[in-house]
């Protein structure tokens, strides 16, 4: 339980919470900007989803090979976040709604403010410790 919870993984995890955050702005902006694209179906992001696989995976290891026989590690994220057709209402000319955009963009901005808040605050205690362990 307690290397759950250390540094290393709540940077990590807070590092995660800001990636998806930035795959889901993208996602909101583009459906946004589609306003007016005729048949234009919007987009999302599972983000509970999409958060528990990066906790439960392993950002672990970058394990080098030294011989031809060894089997390759993939590098980059442990998780995959992948964006899906929402299931919208047809407004007669697409499946975007404005209010229901606006209300997730919101939701992702909060997500984000509240990971890079936590983020400054555990390398300010960081910092603290550091100073402090230099007397």
């Amino acid at each position: 339980m307690a290397d759950r919870l250390s540094l290393g993984n709540t940077l990590r995890i807070l590092e995660d919470v800001i990636g998806l955050t930035r795959k889901r702005q993208t996602l909101i902006a583009s459906n946004i900007s589609n306003l007016e694209t005729p048949g234009y179906k919007a987009k999302d992001l599972d983000f509970k989803t999409a958060l528990a696989r990066a906790v439960e995976g392993s950002h672990g290891l970058d394990l080098a090979t030294t011989d031809p026989g060894h089997i390759q590690c993939a590098s980059g994220p442990a998780f995959r976040a992948d964006p899906f057709d929402e299931k919208g209402e047809w407004n007669g000319y697409n499946w975007v709604n404005i209010e229901r955009e606006m209300l997730k963009l919101m939701e992702n901005n909060l997500r984000y403010k509240t990971a890079t808040e936590i983020l400054l605050r555990k390398l300010a205690l960081l910092k603290e410790v550091i100073r402090e362990g230099g007397r």
